[in-house]
Parts: C-alpha cells; sequence; structure tokens
C-alpha cells in the first residue's frame, strides 16, 4: 500500500493519532498532515508497508512497518485505531494485515520487531515536562495499551530500555565529581576539550574500543567541541561532540574509556562534563535511554539523572 491509498485518509489518519495523545493516552508528540507524511512516507532506505482499514463511516484503524530488502528483521512502527471502534478486533485486523505483508514481500523474514532500530522513528513528549521531547521511542511504552496488545499477539520482551531526563539549565557539577576530577590531576589525567596541537592518540584510542561508528563519527567532527580525558596529552577517553537541537536538547552521542584507564571513574567525569559543557552552551535539558541491565545506567544515575518511562523491545518470531 502507497502513499495514494492513503491520500485521502490522512486527514483520519492524523485525527486518530491526536485523539490519543491529547487524552493523555500516549505520550507522543501531536502531528498535522505534513508531519504525518513525512514520518511515515518518507524515504528512509528501507521498503515500507502499510494497512487500511475502511467502512462508510470513514477510517477505523491503520498501521505502518518496515523491513530491510532481502533482511531477516523487519518492524512495525505504528497501529491506530478508532476510539469508537477499539475492542471491536480492528487493530487485530491490521497487524495481522502488517504482518502478512511484510513476509510476502520479504519470505526470508524471521521476525518482526518493537525497538529503537526501527528507521520510523516516533516524537514524544518527556512526561510532566513538556514540550521537553525526546526523537524516538526505544521500544513499546509500558504504560501504554499497545503493550498487552502486542503481548496478546505473540510479540515477547526481550530487554526492557529505561528514559532518562535531566534538566541542564543550572547544571553544576556534583561535589563527589569535583573530588574525582582533582584526584585524576595528581595521575596527570586532564578533563578538558580537545585540541588538535595539544593532544593526540584518537585513532588509536579507537583501536583500542573497537568502536567503528563511533571513530567514524568523532574523527569527522574534531573542529567541534569534544570532552576528552588526555594522559600527558595522549587521549585516553571520551564523549560529544557537544552539539544542542533546536529544541534545546542537549545530544549525546557516545562515551568511551581506553580499557587500560578504566578503573578510574572517568566515563563518570567525562559524562558530567558533557552535562556542564552542554548547560554553557545553552542546552535546557537531556534525555536518552539505556537497558536496565547496563552499567552505564550508573553513570547515568550518577549524575543526577532520573528514570521518565520505561519501554520494552519486543519480538515476534517467524522462524
Amino acid at each position: 500500500m502507497k502513499f495514494t491509498d492513503f491520500e485521502n485518509s490522512v486527514k483520519e489518519c492524523v485525527d486518530i493519532w491526536n485523539s490519543y495523545v491529547n487524552d493523555g493516552d500516549v505520550v507522543f508528540k501531536p502531528l498535522d498532515e505534513e508531519k504525518f507524511t513525512k514520518l511515515f512516507f518518507e524515504p528512509t532506505g528501507y521498503e515500507k508497508v502499510s494497512a487500511l482499514i475502511k467502512d462508510e463511516t470513514g477510517v477505523l484503524g491503520f498501521g505502518f512497518a518496515n523491513y530491510a530488502k532481502g533482511g531477516i528483521g523487519a518492524y512495525i512502527s505504528y497501529i491506530g485505531v478508532r476510539k469508537d471502534s477499539v475492542r471491536k478486533g480492528i487493530g487485530s485486523r491490521v497487524l495481522k494485515s502488517l504482518e502478512e505483508a511484510l513476509v510476502e514481500e520479504n519470505p526470508a523474514l524471521e521476525k518482526i520487531e518493537l525497538v529503537f532500530f526501527n528507521p520510523c522513528q516516533l516524537p514524544w513528549f518527556i512526561p510532566s515536562v513538556a514540550p521537553h521531547d525526546h526523537p524516538g521511542t526505544p521500544g513499546v511504552d509500558m504504560k501504554s495499551s499497545a503493550y498487552p496488545f502486542f503481548a496478546k499477539h505473540g510479540y515477547v520482551d526481550y530487554a526492557i530500555q529505561n528514559a532518562y531526563y535531566l534538566p541542564l539549565e543550572k547544571y553544576e557539577y556534583p561535589e563527589d565529581i569535583v573530588k574525582r576530577i582533582d584526584g585524576l590531576k595528581e595521575k596527570d589525567i586532564e578533563i578538558c576539550y580537545y585540541d588538535n596541537d595539544r593532544h593526540y592518540g584518537f585513532p588509536e584510542f579507537f583501536d583500542n574500543i573497537k568502536n567503528e561508528g563511533w571513530r567514524k563519527q568523532v574523527l569527522s567532527q574534531l573542529d567541534k567541541d569534544i570532552v576528552i580525558a588526555a594522559h600527558n596529552g595522549k587521549v585516553v577517553g571520551y564523549t560529544g561532540p557537544l552539539t544542542v537541537s533546536p529544541e534545546g536538547r542537549g545530544m549525546f552521542c557516545g562515551i568511551g574509556v581506553h580499557t587500560e584507564y578504566r578503573q578510574h571513574g572517568i566515563g563518570k567525569i567525562l559524562f558530567a562534563s558533557l552535562c556542564k559543557g552542554l548547560s554553557e552552551k545553552g542546552a535546557c535539558y537531556m534525555s536518552l535511554f539505556t537497558g536496565t541491565t547496563n552499567p552505564a545506567r550508573n553513570i547515568y544515575e550518577g549524575a543526577g539523572f532520573n528514570i521518565v518511562r520505561t519501554f520494552a523491545d519486543m519480538r515476534k518470531v517467524l522462524k
């Protein structure tokens, strides 16, 4: 199903989306017709399938999914049902239609997921602090009706993601971070911004932590502010680059510490320095998510972040 199939129904679909937003049933941001069309129909590099159920009264339900051509996985992006048609099997019909279309178009498909890798990223408001928002959902909101719906249809949790939030307008280093910074100085380890004339060893650092995505991202932006830990000038840790979105959100792109320096608490110090640097650049807040079993959560919580929402990564195995 292509956009032309939705062309005369976009307004009704937008009204369905916004009815859940306005009633507080979901944390998604409201959409207009232009934003709806951009979100669900603009090319992303993935193939798209969709479903639309109508009768003489108009649109009853709709849904969207994505898959990579030739890949074994696919992603359900969204299913919406008109409120006066809830509990009448419309959502189940939409989901079944999406699943059948995914299998028909990609017979090699082995699994369908609801997870942060989805190329269709649904923007949501951080509860109680709107208009602060986050650009994508890391799974299924466990407080929403979508969670039991997908569980009923064979989708199983395989990871739990906590969304974290911290206002940054008046951010200052926690007392223990100040002490840790002073302790590093005694070991000739400096926390500062990267300076190509003073520091060396970034390529070798990425050889050590073995993250090619971060290597490409950072080494192509060395003209921007990047917080580093440097031992006598040698890069042994990093986070950044420091970027603030138009909405005032401080961006968090990655953090890494050389394997020989991980006993010094450098990760916590780097992250706190990122928060302070972003605050000084005008960021109003930061939001991020991580798995409940990820040790990095200790870094975020140590910097003062609080959990504001919990999402489930869900999967249905077909083969």
